[in-house]
């Protein structure tokens, strides 16, 4: 059964605010580590966009604490990364106490495959959806004239933002998993607003990337699309499936 206690207003946002304090906590305690080692994580963080450099191009840097700021901003990066798993459960932790006791079953699965599929997403984005996206926005515009020369601060700000698009796009599988085991959404429904699910990951591929260059947007919403189609095959498998008189649910 659900918990007997019902929590008022006050008391949810409570324990939201506790839940994210000890989520802050996490993120500061990574960070301490990941500070030390930060040019280490920059110099591969930023390979992607290194080896798609054009000749004679480099990366720079234009205000004198830019060097330095760049640097927490990495450390702050690979720290958040890093707790990611203890963040997760923390979002459990909030949720938890209004699902039944054998819906909470599925919290090691969802912080488990959770952080497998943001791991996913991130090498996703850094091995393949990265490179050609730098080589096409660094080399296309360039010329004899026109050099590229990416800030640190802004070269990083953008691939951070990439990495984490994809990270995020990538969990929707989970999200769905956890809908469906939940009784929220089926694979009925979800293929019933798959028009509309086109336009709204359209929206969010807009969003979420970056930069406002078509070819960027298609490497965001390819995977957003595909990840639909898994979804509405998620919540078949592994959906509470309705009673039909004996007839067997439709396969997506």
């Amino acid at each position: 059964m659900a918990e007997e206690i019902k929590m008022t207003f006050i008391e949810h946002l409570e324990e939201l605010r506790r839940r994210l304090l000890w989520s802050l906590a996490a993120v500061a305690v990574c960070f301490i580590f990941t500070y030390n080692f930060s040019k280490q994580i920059f110099d591969l963080l930023m390979q992607p966009i290194i080896r798609n450099l054009p000749q004679g191009s480099t990366l720079i840097f234009t205000r004198p604490a830019e060097g330095f700021t760049t640097y927490l901003k990495v450390a702050f990066f690979a720290a958040i990364v890093l707790a990611f798993p203890f963040i997760l459960y923390q979002l459990w932790r909030f949720v938890a106490p209004a699902l039944y006791k054998h819906e909470k079953q599925i919290a090691l699965p969802f912080i488990l495959f959770g952080t497998v599929f943001f791991a996913l997403g991130a090498a996703f984005c850094y091995f393949v959806a990265a490179p050609p996206a730098f080589k096409f926005l660094l080399s296309e515009y360039s010329s004899q004239y026109v050099k590229a020369f990416p800030s640190i601060g802004e070269a990083l700000s953008f691939f951070m933002a990439l990495i984490l698009g994809f990270g995020i796009v990538f969990e929707f599988p989970l999200i769905v998993f956890v809908l469906a085991k939940l009784g929220i959404v089926d694979a009925d429904m979800l293929k019933r607003k798959r028009r509309i699910a086109i336009l709204i990951n359209t929206i969010a591929a807009a969003v979420i990337t970056p930069t406002t260059d078509a070819f960027s947007m298609m490497l965001m919403l390819v995977p957003l699309l595909v990840f639909y189609e898994m979804g509405i095959l998620v919540a078949w498998v592994f959906g509470k499936k309705k009673e039909k008189a004996g007839v067997p649910a439709p396969i997506p």
